[in-house]
């Protein structure tokens, strides 16, 4: 195993844990307090995810200008600022007087999101871990990927203890320390992996960007962005209808349990990817992710034992979805390089959010309009339509010798 400079491993656990408070306070807990904002300003709860969905396509515009800025300013100055100005809007969330003011404020916070989630996160392992940013992305992940399990548990807790709005002032001061932590970063010095001494193992390979054409690189992108949006309306769409598509299957309370399986398969495929698959291209690994889900999405559509098909939905379904969080920064590194990333990776922030808005609410009304087997087979036409969109990109970079082929396995250490 190569030997970790002692800074990196503090880099990538600050960020983790600044991840899971991101996620947690940003994301999970918003359908946990739903029902006591709900109440409170005597509106529905659908009213409240409406303004969720609204804050997420509206980020989606948003994300392309954050995503300059982050390769201007550099990205521990924008999750700094970020984080700041998440606390400041989560206090005036507390104190919010009105629903209009609570709308506004959580549209705002999504709009903002980018600045300090997983593609700000990606970004500092590219600028301050240019060498080992795959490594770096996939270690992130796993330590991130605990935000619902610490979060459900903790908001309904707090909403109980101290109510919503007490709520939304402990997740203020949390991000007054997630701000602390990325001011802290962006003293971190830049680190290159590739020149670390070993010990014994030889180190896996460190993807060094090929030379494209601009007509090539055009088209790698597109076809990029085009499978991740894609893939990701489809995991969007079932992750969030999870519960309700396992219930259709009449498994009663064993709906809960197999929806459990999807975070415990998300971690398990992610320490796949840190061993077994560490000497693989990413764009490989994101191939894995898109036939993932669409086997996923299959089996919901087979005949057979209920419980055996919503389990193996679930594990399936989570490894696809875990994985998926490690390409959309290790992929568009291994194709382009660090350099321009931030912008880069809000574009593709921007396609995959506005195409992926939507997702949820058309999957409830092609349910309700029609049955849950047929929006399940719209979510399956997308699934596959992405993972396409990835293998047309392979076949088209392995054609002009910038990706090797999908079975090959590299032996020898790639160098700059």
């Amino acid at each position: 195993m190569p030997l970790i400079r002692p800074r990196q491993v503090p880099l990538v656990a600050a960020l983790g844990a600044t991840q899971i408070i991101g996620y947690g306070s940003i994301y999970y807990a918003f359908p946990i307090l739903a029902p006591a904002v709900a109440q409170e300003f005597q509106v529905s709860e659908p009213f409240l995810f409406g303004l969720l969905s609204a804050g997420l396509l509206l980020g989606g515009f948003a994300a392309p200008t954050l995503g300059r800025l982050l390769d201007r300013i550099g990205a521990g100055r924008v999750m700094t600022m970020g984080s700041f100005a998440m606390a400041v809007l989560l206090i005036l969330l507390a104190w919010a007087p009105n629903i209009h003011a609570f709308g506004a404020l959580t549209i705002l916070i999504e709009i903002l999101s980018f600045a300090v989630l997983y593609d700000a996160a990606f970004a500092m392992l590219a600028q301050k871990r240019p060498g080992e940013t795959r490594k770096a992305i996939t270690r992130l992940t796993l330590i991130a990927g605990f935000a619902s399990t610490i979060f459900w548990p903790l908001s309904g807790m707090l909403v109980t203890e101290i109510g919503w709005r007490g709520t939304q002032l402990v997740f203020a001061a949390s991000h007054l320390l997630c701000a602390a932590l990325h001011f802290k970063m962006t003293t971190t010095p830049v680190m290159d992996a590739l020149a670390l001494p070993t010990d014994n193992a030889a180190p896996g390979p460190a993807w060094v960007p090929a030379v494209m054409t601009e007509a090539v690189a055009l088209r790698a992108f597109l076809l990029l962005a085009l499978g991740f949006a894609l893939t990701g309306m489809a995991i969007s769409a079932v992750t969030v209808h999870l519960v309700e598509i396992l219930r259709s299957l009449h498994l009663g309370e064993a709906a809960y349990l197999a929806a459990m399986v999807l975070g415990p398969a998300q971690v398990a495929v992610r320490l796949m990817d840190a061993t077994v698959w560490r000497d693989r291209h990413p764009l490989f690994i994101a191939i894995l992710s898109a036939a993932a889900i669409v086997t996923a999405i299959i089996l919901l559509l087979l005949p057979g034992p209920a419980s055996l098909i919503a389990f193996a939905f679930a594990a399936i379904m989570g490894a696809g979805a875990g994985l998926s969080s490690i390409v959309r920064g290790a992929v568009p590194v291994a194709l382009f390089g660090a350099s321009g990333l931030g912008q880069r990776l809000g574009r593709l922030a921007a396609i995959r959010s506005i195409m992926g808005a939507s997702s949820p609410f058309l999957f409830a009304w092609a349910a309700a309009a029609y049955s849950m087997s047929w929006a399940v087979g719209a979510a399956l036409a997308l699934a596959v339509a992405g993972l396409a969109a990835m293998v047309v990109l392979q076949q088209n970079l392995q054609r002009n010798g910038i990706v090797p082929p999908l079975r090959s396995k590299p032996r020898v250490r790639m160098t700059a």
